[in-house]
């Protein structure tokens, strides 16, 4: 299924713009032109400049036809690895805390590798390689408190 880019490019304004009212809401520093809000603020009127151009060009490429669905959709392997990865998001966000950034990131990875055909010891290496890599980068490097989870005490 591919959405079109004049949608999407619809979003990226919207976004753009609510990013941009609220940089501007944040409070200037004293004596200094750059402020907390300059970053965000700039981020902001990109996206909208980004979503501008890319609903343009969607329009000029693919005409008024909003929604087109790929045949490899009708493919089991794929609906199911659509599933998995909406339903397994939502159930990895509502027990985040009890669940834990490693075990559920290794399982929804490990579940996604298997429905889209990519089976054996090698991709649940990957995928316990991939997530202890993002874990420890992000609780050890960046300091972004992930929830170890069913884990607490041995990471």
């Amino acid at each position: 299924m591919k959405i079109h880019d004049s949608l999407i490019g619809a979003l990226l304004f919207a976004l753009g713009l609510w990013v941009l009212t609220t940089a501007l809401n944040y409070p200037q520093l004293q004596g200094q032109s750059i402020g907390p809000g300059t970053f965000p603020g700039v981020l902001g009127a990109l996206f909208m400049a980004g979503g501008v151009a890319l609903a343009a060009a969607g329009l000029r490429a693919q005409g008024m036809r909003i929604i087109h669905f790929d045949p490899g959709w009708r493919h089991p392997a794929r609906l199911a690895a659509a599933l998995i990865a909406t339903v397994g998001v939502v159930i990895f966000s509502l027990g985040f805390e009890t669940i834990g950034f490693p075990v559920g990131g290794f399982v929804l990875l490990t579940a996604l590798f298997f429905f889209s055909g990519y089976r054996g010891l090698t991709w649940v290496l990957i995928a316990a390689t991939f997530v202890l890599a993002v874990h420890l980068l992000m609780t050890r490097l960046l300091y972004v408190p992930l929830p170890a989870g069913l884990l607490k005490g041995i990471l």
